[in-house]
């Protein structure tokens, strides 16, 4: 089936949205999750949930209209800086002020907005080290010691500590479509745990403070291991438990074979190619398994490419390589 280019803003992806409900239950003093402390039964349910979540949020991107970009630098060279603010003087201003032009005004928001890529890595990997270094202050047999409110307490202060990072990125844009996607993914996990902290102080509910903490930990984690994986993030120690939560979570897939007669050398081609975009799938093998076309169900979903339909054939290789193109030139 012939793919055609189906226009999609390349803001549209910051409107990603969900409701990823993973009802296994972390133990009551864990600081962060451990994947061994849950059921077989957990992991599975936890694994499909986060599939669902994940193939909601691509009908929901593809649902959106606009213009998508014909390809831009692989570190956003010509974004703004993170802490940059909209200009004072920009055009369409009248002599009051406002911008008369909604367009013009919706156009100077959006440019207000978008963000460097290098600056995001520097500032997620220090969001994410400080919030390690706060958990240190107790270890795990301290806060197992502690009361439930206590421990609560404790886990939603390491969470807050990411609250700059959240509020300077949750609304964040970049040229770079794949950033664009894990940057709403990680902030989508971090929104989460700040919901299960409002759950808990309102309503005193446990189980749903503790579903919606666990689903904030798996959106971050996926984010952070694809980042981290692509751009070599300095990042503390406890990374590897979210990489060992990510692994386990994917050795849960079931058995891919959409691309089961494809030519190996091509499925490494496609392979690399999706690694050189930033969509990590691991090392070329030429083994095309989930992880190869989850990657490129989301290339074709972030770029436009109707169907997103994660099949390996020459007319992908050439949108690949054209967009590849267009990013190095």
């Amino acid at each position: 089936m012939r793919r055609k280019k189906r226009a999609v803003s390349r803001f549209a992806a910051i409107l990603l949205a969900g409701s990823l409900m993973v009802s296994a239950a972390m133990p009551a003093g864990a600081v962060t999750v451990d994947w061994d402390d849950l059921t077989d039964a957990q992991q599975e349910q936890a694994y499909h949930q986060l599939e669902s979540e994940n193939q909601a949020l691509k009908e929901q991107l593809a649902s959106l209209q606009g213009t998508a970009p014909a390809g831009t630098g692989a570190n956003g060279d010509a974004a703004a800086s993170s802490d940059s603010a909209p200009s004072s003087d920009s055009a369409g201003s009248s002599d009051s002020g406002a911008v008369s032009d909604p367009s013009a005004a919706a156009a100077q928001a959006q440019s207000a907005q978008i963000k460097s890529t290098e600056a995001f890595l520097a500032d997620l990997a220090a969001s994410f080290n400080a919030r390690q270094e706060s958990a240190r202050t107790h270890t795990n047999e301290e806060v197992n010691a502690m009361s439930e409110a206590d421990m609560w307490n404790f886990r939603f202060a390491c969470a807050q500590v990411e609250r700059p990072f959240y509020d300077s990125y949750h609304a964040a844009q970049f040229d770079d479509l794949n950033v664009l996607y894990l940057c709403s993914e990680y902030c989508l996990g971090l929104e989460k745990q700040f919901q299960a902290e409002e759950i808990w102080n309102t309503q005193g509910d446990a189980d749903e403070a503790n579903r919606l903490y666990t689903a904030g930990y798996y959106n971050r984690a996926y984010a952070l291991v694809e980042l981290c994986e692509f751009y070599g993030l300095d990042l503390a120690d406890e990374y590897q438990n979210l990489k060992n939560a990510v692994a386990r979570m994917d050795e849960m897939s079931s058995e891919e074979t959409r691309n089961a007669s494809v030519d190996p050398a091509k499925v490494m081609q496609v392979q690399e190619l999706l690694n050189s975009l930033g969509f990590l799938c691991g090392t070329p093998d030429g083994i095309a398994g989930r992880q190869t076309a989850s990657c490129i169900e989301r290339f074709q979903t972030m770029y436009g490419y109707d169907p997103a339909d994660g099949i390996i054939d020459d007319e992908l290789i050439g949108q690949m390589q054209n967009q590849l193109a267009a990013r190095q030139g």
